[in-house]
Parts: structure tokens; sequence; C-alpha cells
């Protein structure tokens, strides 16, 4: 990521009526599109915009006006003991930057007061870089008994303090110069 990248974090209410939600749909399509169709789901557009008039919480990552990426969480409505993610999407230009990182420190940063016992969130099986990605951070990925062809990953608090994520997160901080 530039220098010129800024995080804001929202609720997703304040979403509503905003151009911020058409671009969150259309990085989701453009991301998502095909890891569905290769598990023969359709983009559930409808589905998806409901799902950002929530009281999700949103951690948007811009460069400049663009939408970057962004994470969303919120209470699990299965376990409300677990903060359950709900999205985390990244343009593909700023893959393999910092950017993933500075939204899971951010993220960490909201939740770490919270009272929760840890989190979860679903994967799709043909989404391989993602279920990579959930295990090499710390979660362990657990079939998921509402769906077949997606996995439920699951990861305890300990994550934000004692797991890889938090040695990823330590050596981020370790490089920021002072004051940023």
């Amino acid at each position: 990521m530039k220098s010129g990248c800024c995080l804001l974090v929202l609720k997703g209410r304040e979403l509503l009526g905003s151009t911020l939600a058409e671009q969150i749909l259309e990085l989701d399509l453009r991301n998502m599109q095909h890891v569905l169709a290769e598990a023969g789901i359709d983009f559930p557009f409808e589905k998806r915009r409901k799902g950002l008039e929530s009281d999700a919480t949103f951690i948007l990552a811009f460069d400049g006006e663009m939408l970057a990426g962004y994470l969303d969480y919120l209470r699990s409505w299965t376990n409300p003991d677990h903060i359950y993610i709900g999205s985390v999407q990244i343009e593909k230009r700023y893959r393999g930057s910092r950017l993933l990182l500075r939204l899971l420190d951010q993220f960490s940063t909201l939740v770490a007061a919270e009272d929760f016992a840890g989190f979860e969130t679903n994967v799709q099986k043909v989404n391989v870089a993602a279920a990579n990605l959930y295990r090499k951070i710390g979660f362990t990925l657990e079939p998921n008994p509402r769906n077949d062809a997606s996995w439920t990953a699951r990861a305890g608090k300990s994550l934000l303090t004692d797991s890889p994520l938090a040695t990823l997160l330590n050596r981020l901080h370790a490089r920021r110069p002072s004051g940023g």
C-alpha cells in the first residue's frame, strides 16, 4: 500500500444510501464471483446488500478515493460469545502488500476490549487461498454443518495474543516508525 492509504471504521447502517455500499458490492463481486461459480453458487446480491444494512462493523481501506479492501465483523448469530468475520476482501492490485495486515491490526485493536470467547467465519472449500490464509494465521477449519461446500474457521481469543497472527502484527508494529 502506498503511504496515502487510510482506514475508516463504520457500522453497516452508516453505509446506507452511500456509494460505499455499492463499492463494497462491486469488490465482493470481482473477488468472489469466480469462487462462488466454481462452487456452483450465484453471487447473492440481495443477501449481501441486506448484510450491508446490519450492525456489522466495517473497516474500510482506501487508496485515495478508491476502496482498496475491507474487513467486516459482528457478533455471531449462532453463538454470541464469538465474533463472526463476515468478509475480508482485498482488491487484486493490493494483494501481497501490508493492507491485509493493516486491516487485521485495526480489527484486533477494535475487538481486544470486547468480552468474547473466540472468532468464527465461513470459507468456501474451493477458496483454497482463503482457507490456507485462515490456517496460517491461527484458525482451525471444521466441516460446516449448515453447508457442505464450506468450512467453518474457528479461533480462540488467544488469536490476538498468542498465535501466528499476533506474531505478524508484532512484526508490523516493529516496522512502523514511532508515532505512526
